[in-house]
């Protein structure tokens, strides 16, 4: 049974509290539903481009092969990129171009593990939000075959400009040694072939022509000209590797993109917004302007009720004051 104090309560100032809840139930209609639709409606558009090889100074890694760890890196930096303000910037100039002007920036998701990069926008029109996606790939892809072909130039420039001082050096590496091969004489130059032909011809006479060059250094005892041959040999291992570089590096470029597109353009509604009505959010506003109300009520019954014991202690204190009604009068 609810106590007589809280039924007064309700007697006196049950037009405060309904007051109090009408107004909230009319905020709550007017405001919650456009506060809880979100954006609503529009749609979703993602590419997913695959990362196939990463090309730096120090080398090329395919996916799956070498340094995963180098790879997961270089994934997360390509995502990276089309959040930087040039990429964006570039993209809005393209997207522009296409008639799309306004747009929300795509975002640019990356999974190291896959080496794989998700790039998803959005946009009132399906249409939109799927050239936005197609145009970031084509953008990205494109950013990263450039940044690839100047590290490929750069190679190609810094490897031909190694050869060029190798072949100078082992020029004169040839010449010096062909000056102290003259210097034999004719007994060292007839063993060196007597044995050569002991042991037999090959398939190489390049071979032939090295055996003929160890034999004569061991039968001179020519210090200079085994140093001439230590260092021709090297150089001619250091040319071979270089050539071999520039033939696989070269070969590798030619297997397509080192980024493409894995998945097509997938575009997809997005969740509808928030479905509470106005009806809804003016219950709710009720409800809550009850208690509200409620809790005002009991404020301002506290408010009087302090105020008359105020009032009581002064007419205690100053009997003249005893008319101006006491402590438990009626309103």
């Amino acid at each position: 049974m609810i106590p007589e104090h809280y039924w007064r309560i309700l007697k006196n100032w049950y037009w405060l509290i309904g007051g109090i809840a009408a107004a909230c139930a009319l905020i709550a209609a007017a405001v919650l539903p456009a506060l809880l639709s979100g954006d609503g409606g529009g749609y979703s558009s993602s590419v997913t481009l695959g990362v196939t090889r990463m090309v730096s100074f120090s080398g090329t890694t395919a996916a799956g092969e070498g340094d995963d760890e180098a790879m997961a890196s270089y994934t997360a930096s390509i995502a990276e990129r089309g959040s930087s303000p040039q990429f964006l910037s570039a993209l809005k100039d393209a997207l522009k171009a296409k008639g799309l002007s306004g747009t929300d920036a795509p975002s640019f998701t990356a999974n190291e593990g896959l080496f794989r990069i998700t790039i998803e926008a959005t946009a009132a029109a399906p249409d939109d939000a799927k050239v936005i996606a197609e145009t970031a790939a084509e953008q990205l892809i494109a950013d990263t075959k450039a940044e690839e072909d100047r590290i490929a130039l750069s190679l190609s420039s810094t490897a031909e400009q190694q050869e060029t001082e190798l072949l100078a050096r082992l020029s004169v590496v040839y010449d010096d040694r062909a000056g102290r091969l003259l210097t034999l004489g004719e007994p060292a130059v007839r063993e060196a072939l007597d044995r050569l032909i002991g042991r037999g011809l090959s398939a190489s006479l390049t071979g032939d022509f090295l055996r003929i060059l160890d034999d004569l250094t061991r039968i001179s005892s020519d210090p200079q000209l085994a140093v001439l041959n230590t260092e021709a040999d090297a150089l001619e291992s250091q040319l071979a590797e270089i050539s071999a570089d520039r033939r696989d590096f070269s070969a590798e470029l030619l297997q397509g993109d080192p980024v493409s597109i894995v998945t097509p353009a997938e575009t997809v509604p997005l969740a509808p917004g928030s479905a509470l009505g106005a009806g809804n959010s003016a219950v709710m506003g009720l409800l809550v302007g009850l208690v509200l109300g409620w809790i005002a009520v009991n404020m301002l019954e506290s408010a009087q009720l302090n105020l008359r014991m105020k009032k009581r202690r002064e007419e205690e204190w100053d009997p003249s004051l005893t008319s101006a009604g006491s402590l438990f009068s009626d309103d």
